[in-house]
C-alpha cells in the first residue's frame, strides 16, 4: 500500500517547571525578536508575536486560536493565563521573561496541556502577518509565505507534522507541507497554494481542531495500515494508544517483492495484536519479473510465521495481498503482472494459513493492468478510494461488495508518529471479531 513518507515525527514532551528554555528560538511567528514585558493595554508587533505564539502553543490542547491583532485585551489575558498554567510558570496574565521563554519553546514544539480547551468562535487573524492571499509556490518569498507557513502549522497536528520554520522562504519543506495539507482536505495535491488551498488552510487554522479527512458515513469501525513510513526516525508506534484512540483493526506491512521484509514487521504485528487490535500482515506484490508470485508468497509466509502469526489465533485477520501500481513514483502497472501470477501468491498463502486472503487493490488498477478481470472477484476486497464524493469505493468488475475501504492517506490516530492510511470496516464489531477469530 502506498504510504506518504514526507511526514517526520515530533516528540510531544510534557514539560516540567524546571524545563530549560535558554536555547529556544524567538520570533517563532516572524513578527519581531523584541520580547518586552507585556500586559493588558499593550499594542504592537510584540503583542502580535505573543498572540500568534499563544495560538501555536495552545492549539494542541484544542484551544481555539485567539485573534492576533496586536492588541492585548481580555481574550489575550485569558489565554496567557491558560498557557502559564500549562507551562507551570507564574499565573499573572503578564508576558515577562519566564513566560516568553516558555512560550518560545511551546510555540516551536507544541505540546499538550493537562486541561483541554473547548470550541469557540473561529478567528480570522490567527497569525497576523498578512491578509493577502496570492498564489504561492516553490521559490516565493516574503511575508505572505510567512503567513502561509504559520497557518499550516496551525492547521496540521504537530505530533504527526512537525511545525515549519516561519522564515518566508517557500522551499521544499513548505511545498511538501502544502501537499500534505492538500491530501488532508482532498484538494488537488500540486504543492501550490492557490485560492482553494488558501481558503481551506484559513478555515482549519482558525478552528480548535486539526485537519482530519472526513470519515465515510455509516461505517464506525476504524482501521489503519502501517509500514516503516509510520516510524519516522525510528520512532515506535504506541499500539495501546492507537487502540485507545478508537482504532479496531490494522494491516501491517510484512514483505515486498522477493527480497524485502519491512523493518518493523517483527515488532508491529505482535504489538498490535497484543494491544487488542484485529491485525493482519500484508505483502506488496512487485511483478518485476515473470512468474514470481509463488516465490513472493514463500518469502511472505516465512516472514510472518517468524512473528508467531498463524492466521488462526484470536486477533489474527487473514493475510492481505497488496496488488497495485508500482511504488517507484511512476504509478504504472507492474511490468509482469498477470492474473495467473496473482493467483499463484493467493493459492500458496491460502494453503499455508487456511485463510482466504484479502486483496488490497483499486478498480482502476484492475481495469488498467489486468483488463478488468473478474477472476479475483470472489476474494474479500480492501479497496482504496480517496474520493469524498462517494458513499462506497468503486467496485472492481464482478465484485458485489467490499470488506475494508481505505479512504485516506492522512489519518492521524494517537500513537502513530506519522500520518497513516485510514480504513473503515464494512460490517459490525461482531463481523470483525468473527473475521479475527474472536
Amino acid at each position: 500500500m502506498q504510504r506518504l513518507a514526507l511526514a517526520v515525527a515530533v516528540l510531544l514532551v510534557f514539560p516540567t517547571a524546571a524545563a530549560a528554555h535558554a536555547a529556544e528560538p524567538v520570533a517563532v511567528c516572524g513578527h519581531t525578536t523584541a520580547q518586552p514585558t507585556l500586559a493588558q493595554g499593550a499594542t504592537g508587533t510584540a503583542v502580535a508575536e505573543a498572540q500568534c505564539e499563544l495560538n501555536l502553543a495552545t492549539k494542541a490542547s484544542r484551544y481555539t486560536p485567539i485573534g492576533a491583532d496586536g492588541s492585548f485585551g481580555a481574550a489575550t489575558d485569558a489565554r496567557v493565563r491558560v498557557f502559564q498554567r500549562c507551562a507551570a510558570v507564574s499565573v499573572d496574565g503578564r508576558i515577562g521573561p519566564n513566560t516568553w521563554a516558555a512560550l518560545n519553546s511551546w510555540a516551536a514544539r507544541p505540546r499538550k496541556c493537562a486541561t483541554q480547551g473547548t470550541a469557540d468562535t473561529a478567528q480570522a487573524a490567527v497569525c497576523g502577518l498578512s491578509t493577502a492571499r496570492p498564489t504561492l509556490q516553490r521559490g516565493a518569498t516574503g511575508t505572505d509565505v510567512e503567513e502561509l507557513q504559520c497557518r499550516l502549522n496551525l492547521a496540521m497536528e504537530p505530533g504527526h507534522y512537525p511545525p515549519l520554520t516561519v522564515d518566508g522562504d517557500f522551499g521544499d519543506g513548505t511545498r511538501n507541507r502544502v501537499i500534505q495539507f492538500q491530501h488532508c482536505v482532498n484538494a488537488s495535491a500540486d504543492g501550490v497554494a492557490g485560492p482553494t488551498t488558501w481558503a481551506k488552510v484559513a478555515d482549519w487554522s482558525g478552528r480548535n481542531t486539526y485537519c482530519t479527512p472526513p470519515k465515510p458515513a455509516g461505517h464506525p469501525i476504524d482501521g489503519v495500515d502501517t509500514a516503516k513510513y509510520q516510524h519516522p526516525g525510528g520512532a515506535p508506534i504506541n499500539w495501546g494508544a492507537v487502540k485507545a484512540s478508537g482504532v479496531e483493526f490494522a494491516t501491517v506491512k510484512a514483505t515486498r517483492g522477493l527480497n524485502t521484509t519491512d523493518d518493523y514487521l517483527a515488532t508491529d504485528l505482535p504489538a498490535a495484536r497484543n494491544a487488542g487490535l484485529a491485525v493482519g500482515p500484508y505483502h506488496f506484490y512487485t511483478g518485476t519479473a515473470a512468474g514470481t508470485g509463488g516465490a513472493q508468497a514463500d518469502r511472505f509466509i516465512a516472514a510472518v510465521r517468524a512473528t508467531g502469526y498463524t492466521g488462526k489465533r484470536a486477533g489474527d485477520l487473514p493475510p492481505v495481498f497488496d496488488l497495485e501500481w508500482k511504488d517507484d513514483g511512476s504509478g504504472g502497472c507492474p511490468p509482469y503482472v498477470t492474473v495467473a501470477d496473482a493467483k499463484a501468491w493467493l493459492d500458496k498463502v491460502q494453503a499455508a494459513f487456511g485463510r482466504t486472503p484479502i486483496i488490497y487493490t483499486q478498480k482502476s488498477f484492475l481495469d488498467a493492468c489486468l483488463g478488468g478481470t473478474t477472476a479475483l472477484s470472489a476474494y474479500p476486497m480492501q479497496l482504496a478510494d480517496y474520493r469524498q464524493s462517494v458513499t462506497q469505493p468503486a467496485l472492481p468488475a464482478g465484485s458485489k461488495t467490499w470488506l475494508m475501504w481505505q479512504y485516506t492517506d492522512a489519518a492521524i490516530p494517537d500513537g502513530i508518529p506519522a500520518p497513516a492510511t485510514g480504513d473503515v470496516f464494512n460490517g459490525t464489531q461482531a463481523d470483525l471479531d468473527r473475521l479475527a477469530n474472536r
